[in-house]
């Protein structure tokens, strides 16, 4: 199978996602759940139907491949390709009327990941990546920045969604060391997003622990074919610690975010 074929139906599948995200906004009646005891942690119509619009496009050719979806998670049908899709990556952002969020769509083979495609179809930004083939902006090649001291740089942290005390007294103690001591450090409700504009080079790195893989898979090739650095430690099946960056940024960040 071609990657070039996936690549275009993962494309034509976010533009699809990305049309319901555009017709619904701010139309459809904020219904929404929480998913667990995080707050944050939310799940809207929108969600559902933009993951209907976006794995149905996949399966009109790829019906026999998995599917890690984060609201249907995992459909097994015991094949070496799986789709990881999150169709609406800053939902709070989203139902908040927002236009910062994003779909992102993976695909893993075997335990390897050969395309990634993250967009914003409010602001028309499509990214895209696969294996061994760089990476894009709307069709510009994309690279991270080349910034090799921290005063120098511009961040973003995810949060994770622990309710643990001391958890998460430690995060904020590592936001704001690393915003006291570089050009700043921001949170934009979308790993998604955010690894796609370290790809971009607008940002020079990213954090993040006990990540959700639908959040980062794409993003996390968007880096890596950017000629990106990742740092990662899997913490279950579902979650993983990131760090993203160019090398110097990435090493930068494992000394002052994990003590590593």
């Amino acid at each position: 199978m071609s990657i070039e074929n996936f690549l275009s139906l993962s494309i034509l599948a976010a533009e699809r996602g990305g049309e319901t995200l555009i017709n619904y906004f701010e139309k459809i009646e904020k219904t929404t759940k929480i998913k667990n005891k995080n707050l944050r942690d939310l799940v809207s119509e929108v969600d559902l139907l933009s993951e209907n619009e976006i794995i149905k496009t996949l399966k009109t050719k790829y019906k026999n491949h998995n599917f890690l979806a984060e609201e249907r998670r995992f459909e097994n049908n015991n094949s070496d390709y799986t789709w990881i899709i999150d169709p609406l990556d800053g939902t709070v952002n989203y139902i908040k009327g927002l236009k910062f969020c994003a779909i992102s769509i993976a695909l893993r083979f075997k335990s390897d990941v050969i395309l990634g495609v993250v967009f914003n179809p409010f602001l028309k930004e499509l990214f895209y990546a696969s294996k061994n083939n760089g990476a894009f902006l709307n069709g510009n090649k994309i690279f991270v920045s080349n910034t090799i001291n921290l005063k120098d740089s511009l961040f973003i942290s995810a949060f994770s969604s622990d309710i643990d005390a001391l958890k998460k007294k430690k995060e904020y103690e590592n936001f704001g060391k690393i915003n006291n001591q570089s050009l700043g450090a921001l949170r934009i409700g979308s790993a998604a997003l955010a690894l796609a504009y370290v790809a971009k080079g607008s940002i020079d790195g990213f954090w993040g622990r006990n990540l959700q893989t639908w959040d980062v898979e794409a993003g996390i090739c968007l880096v890596n074919e950017a000629k990106g650095k990742i740092y990662q430690n899997k913490l279950s099946n579902l979650k993983k610690t990131v760090l993203a960056g160019n090398e110097n940024i990435v090493k930068i960040m494992k000394k002052e975010v994990l003590n590593i």
